[in-house]
């Protein structure tokens, strides 16, 4: 039986990586905020898992995201020298396309693309030779014949950890963070908005929905049916020398192939993580949910993974796999985010269906959605991820 919580200025609902900085950044603007999460964040039945995410300033996906991309960067070093952490790794990164665009892929023409965000926000962003490629990440082969870009202001994020300190820097200025208890359902009233847990319910003046691949269970129609949700898979392999591929050694890689499919990302090993070269692909063509998505990985995934994308692009990586992850995807129709009012009600928020390129943004996301709450308005521009952009889709 839950119990009757007075009223509260906000509760977020998901604690990941855009819940978490709200919360955060709400509290710093002086709400008085409840944070609600299922399980305890970070954790490793959503989407910010898997240790690392690559962040880049020349964000090929769209200009609308380079804004959120700095301002997270300012605000990753801010938490740092408040905390002692390290949560932002400039490595560099490569960029790999074909030599011409591939109709009907995701992301076309990337590099290109890149570029042109690049030099609208002067970034540095340039197409190296073949010698300073090889310079670059020693590893990597069958480049030749393609695109490559390189941003040396790219690099990783401490996902898990960034979730965390954001929780904990939230707790201690005073937010009420609360684990392990499922929201139920969300509720707009006449004068804000009720939300029923499986431990308590709460009156809010606002909510935030960021519950990631849960999200569509909070939604009515037709906003629940603009999410897809889909399983991707991180692998850990075994190297010829781990000192090579460190954060002060190499850049993580982007190889865009003919499809989806065909996609592979090598992320840096960071100080202190998991022993093995970081390497994960991506699929949108099976679609699960966070309930019965298979979350092992077999020994012929791996293996047909390791030999149609790993041994064909790197050199002395091994077979042998040293651990591996399962995360969720939480899916737009045009994989452009949602940031928007939800359940007809200007009270309730809904964000973090970033299908797969979230985390870099996330921070200062989390800054902008809790000063649009707190002041009706926000520094960086929130309006390209409205719904209405979907309406004639």
């Amino acid at each position: 039986m839950t119990t009757h919580r007075e009223s509260v200025d906000l509760v977020v609902v998901g604690l990941g990586a855009m819940g978490a900085a709200v919360a955060y950044h709400a509290r710093l603007q002086g709400l008085a905020v409840v944070g609600l999460d299922r399980h305890s964040p970070p954790h490793q039945f959503g989407s910010t898992q898997a240790e690392t995410r690559i962040t880049r300033l020349a964000v090929g996906e769209g200009p609308q995201y380079l804004p959120f991309v700095r301002r997270s960067h300012e605000l990753w070093r801010e938490l740092e020298a408040t905390t002692g952490a390290d949560l932002l790794f400039e490595t560099g990164g490569l960029i790999v396309t074909e030599q011409e665009p591939v109709e009907g892929q995701r992301w076309e023409d990337f590099v290109t693309a890149t570029q042109r965000v690049a030099a609208e926000a002067q970034v540095d962003f340039h197409l190296p030779a073949p010698h300073e490629v090889t310079r670059l990440c020693p590893m990597l082969r069958g480049f030749e014949d393609k695109r490559v870009g390189y941003e040396p202001s790219a690099g990783l994020v401490m996902a898990e950890r960034a979730v965390r300190i954001q929780l904990e820097q939230a707790a201690a200025a005073g937010a009420d963070i609360r684990t392990d208890e499922t929201v139920l359902k969300v509720s707009p009233t006449v004068n804000g908005v009720d939300v029923v847990s499986d431990k308590c319910s709460y009156s809010a003046d606002r909510v935030v929905l960021a519950a990631g691949p849960w999200l569509h269970e909070l939604l009515p129609q037709p906003q629940a049916s603009l999410l897809s949700v889909t399983r991707q898979v991180v692998y850990w392999f075994e190297v010829d020398n781990l000192a090579t591929t460190s954060t002060d050694a190499m850049p993580f890689v982007m190889w865009v192939g003919d499809t989806d499919e065909q996609y592979v990302g090598i992320f840096p090993t960071p100080p202190g993580g998991t022993p093995g070269l970081k390497i994960l692909g991506e699929q949108f063509l099976e679609d699960t949910d966070p309930h019965s998505v298979d979350r092992s990985v077999s020994t012929d995934e791996i293996e047909r993974f390791y030999e149609q994308l790993v041994k064909p692009k790197f050199d002395g990586v091994h077979p042998r796999c040293v651990k591996t992850a399962v995360c969720l995807y939480t899916n737009t129709p045009d994989d452009h985010f949602i940031i928007d009012h939800a359940l007809d009600s200007d009270r309730i928020t809904m964000m973090s269906p970033c299908s797969g390129h979230g985390f870099k943004h996330s921070a200062a996301l989390g800054e902008a959605v809790a000063q649009q709450i707190t002041t009706g308005t926000s520094t960086l521009d929130l309006s390209p991820f409205k719904l209405e952009r979907l309406a004639a889709r």
